[in-house]
């Protein structure tokens, strides 16, 4: 996946609400929602409080948008991979995506989400609301799914892939992913890197030339 894009025309409005996501990211993929403070995203992004909700008008927006950011970055290499002829280069470019540092832990933030819904339901002025949640769930509800189900349908149909149930293969394919990079029996190490997505293809690859993918899981 492609790092993040560099932030240029220091103090143009584009520039100032990227700063702002891009900091408030990196503290929030660090910490907890509740251990990152609006003060330190506003020493980091250079900018005052008033700023940080004009755009975004508190806490829970900027982590929405955080996790939005992420979640666009993710599609865009889904999308990459969905041009690609070849099918395990389009495991690969999607593997990359949820693996590449800082690896993005969406089970985690996705955690963290479904949190502050249900903050907002006892709470309505703080939290996310569920339609706003909704812009976030989309991408793992129903786009990526999609995607998959596609790259699979290709494969099958050359003899590439074999399974059974198609939308659970899609959906089994997506928690892996997912999960992979932050699992305790595959600390993230650079060093190993290489070799961790090799070890995942080849996984993958596998039960995907099986007769009957679930039995094999």
């Amino acid at each position: 996946m492609a790092q993040k894009r560099p932030i240029t025309k220091p103090g143009s409005e584009p520039d100032r609400k990227e700063t702002i996501i891009y900091h408030a990211r990196n503290l929030f993929q660090e910490r907890s929602f509740d251990g990152v403070n609006i003060r330190e995203i506003m020493q980091l992004a250079e900018v005052s409080q008033p700023t940080i909700y004009y755009y975004f008008q508190n806490k829970d927006g900027l982590f929405l948008a955080v996790l939005l950011d992420i979640l666009a970055e993710i599609d865009d290499e889904f999308n990459r991979a969905s041009r690609s002829d070849d099918f395990k280069e389009q495991l690969e470019i999607i593997a990359l995506a949820f693996t590449q540092r800082p690896a993005p832990n969406l089970p985690t933030l996705f955690a963290e989400l479904r949190r502050r819904v249900e903050h907002n339901k006892q709470f309505p002025d703080q939290g996310i609301t569920p339609n706003q949640a909704r812009s976030a769930l989309t991408y793992v509800d129903k786009l990526w799914p999609r995607s998959l189900e596609n790259i699979l349908q290709e494969a099958r149909r050359y003899g590439e892939a074999s399974f059974d149930n198609l939308a659970f293969t899609a959906n089994h394919l997506l928690t892996v992913f997912a999960a992979y990079p932050h699992s305790p029996f595959t600390a993230y190490e650079t060093k190993n890197r290489e070799h961790k997505i090799d070890a995942l293809l080849d996984y993958l690859m596998t039960i995907l030339k099986t007769n009957n993918t679930s039995a094999q899981i």
